[in-house]
């Protein structure tokens, strides 16, 4: 009897070791190292500069730097299909934040589509930062990542500023500072805190 009872405490032992084994290989699936975000960020930033400048001193073709921007992130896209990295350990975690990087993909194109045949850019732009702040809370949620909480919010204030403002020339100003804020600054410090655990 009591070699039974010893038996079934090991296994109690043994069951929580397992469950505490996969909350860890579940915690290390959402780590980020920030590439992405700078990424995405640093290319949406001197997009935005870049038509500011080009409609500050009347050059022809002011979405040239968008446009180069949308032909890079349709590659990017391509290749992220192709390479797509398979992970050891699927969690509900992971099949959660597939989904909203699919509905958070849809609905840019949507955006694209809309200011080419509906909105206008004037409107559009404020619709990506409030699409770049849910995503940003969701990611940054997530990963318990304050960075990319508060970059939600800067970006949800750039939204409403581009929908009061009505010049498109200052629009471009309030997303690149939004995305600087939510994007690169948040991207460098997961990239430097992914370092410095590869490092330890």
């Amino acid at each position: 009897m009591k070699n039974i009872y010893q038996e079934d405490e090991l296994t109690g032992e043994k069951s929580l070791e397992i469950i505490h084994q996969m909350i860890n290989k579940a915690k290390a699936n959402i780590t980020d190292n920030g590439v992405g975000w700078l990424l995405w960020g640093t290319m949406i930033f001197l997009a935005s500069l870049c038509t500011f400048f080009l409609i500050e001193f009347d050059q022809p073709n002011v979405f040239i730097g968008w446009n180069i921007f949308g032909i890079i992130s349709m590659l990017l896209l391509l290749f992220g299909l192709f390479k797509k990295k398979k992970l050891a350990v699927r969690t509900y975690v992971d099949d959660v934040l597939r989904y909203v990087d699919i509905a958070f993909t849809v609905c840019l194109f949507i955006i694209i589509f809309s200011i080419n045949v509906a909105t206008g850019p004037n409107s559009g732009f404020g619709y990506f930062l409030m699409l770049y702040g849910f995503l940003m809370l969701v990611q940054g949620g997530v990963m318990k990542f304050k960075p990319l909480l508060i970059g939600a919010v800067v970006n949800w204030i750039g939204a409403i500023g581009i929908f009061i403002n009505t010049n498109f020339k200052y629009d471009m100003l309030i997303t690149a500072a939004a995305v600087l804020i939510g994007y690169i600054i948040p991207g460098l410090l997961l990239h430097f805190q992914s370092k410095k655990k590869l490092n330890a």
